[in-house]
């Protein structure tokens, strides 16, 4: 029987956000910011990682405001 636990494998975690842009650690490719979901896929198609988690993630800006934005976490 095939396991069913999506995070059997796993040695390797990267995160995305919309409120941080970044280099792709494999092969510098812009991650995050407004290229949320070329992100994702980006990790998804060029290096194999599998997705095990999309949800928001909240901060306080400089006046102390909440912040929201949106947060992947990915696999490998």
């Amino acid at each position: 029987m095939e396991s069913s636990n999506l995070y059997e494998g796993i040695g390797h975690v990267v995160h995305i956000s919309t409120n941080v842009t970044t280099g792709c650690e494999h092969c510098r490719h812009r991650i995050g910011g407004n290229e949320f979901a070329q992100s994702v896929n980006h990790y998804i198609n060029e290096h194999g990682y599998r997705l095990l988690h999309v949800g928001s993630e909240s901060s306080d800006d400089d006046e102390g405001r909440l912040w929201n934005f949106t947060v992947a976490v990915l696999g490998q």
